[in-house]
């Protein structure tokens, strides 16, 4: 299995989906921390487009990262998008997913709330969600 940041616990809510997990597959002599600075990456998927950066705390193989819900709503696509999330430390890339247990087809079983964020009449709602893959998305979209 390729190396991998695997998702502990999700917590989405006051204005930021927050994730939990550890670094998989890795090693590094000195520990991860050598690998220099770890950081949130998401990208956006759906359409294609920017990439947004954010800190990210890894200690030992722990990791944790939290980022805020209002950059998600992208200039080019301010009706719907998927940001796929990564935690990245120099050219290394991994992506953020939940791979080691016994649960299959999480989309339909592991739902976590939507996040409301007003916009003129409406609302963005935007939600973390897991993949067909079981990788971590964050998907937002317009509507009442």
């Amino acid at each position: 299995m390729k190396p991998h940041a695997e998702v502990e616990e999700i917590w989405p809510g006051d204005g930021r989906v927050r994730v939990l997990g550890l670094v998989h597959g890795l090693d590094a002599e000195g520990g991860l921390e050598s690998l220099g600075e770890w950081r949130a990456a998401l990208v956006l998927r759906e359409p294609a487009g920017p990439e947004l950066d954010y800190p990210a705390t890894v200690r030992g193989k722990r990791f944790e990262l939290s980022v805020p819900i209002g950059d998600l709503i992208a200039p080019q696509a301010p009706d719907k998008g998927v940001w796929d999330l990564y935690l990245r430390a120099g050219d290394r890339r991994l992506r953020v997913g939940r791979r080691l247990d016994d649960i299959r087809d999480k989309a339909s079983i592991m739902v976590f709330p939507a996040q409301l964020i007003p916009v003129d009449e409406g609302f963005v709602h935007v939600r973390p969600r897991y993949t067909v893959n079981e990788n971590v998305s964050i998907d937002y979209w317009y509507g009442p």
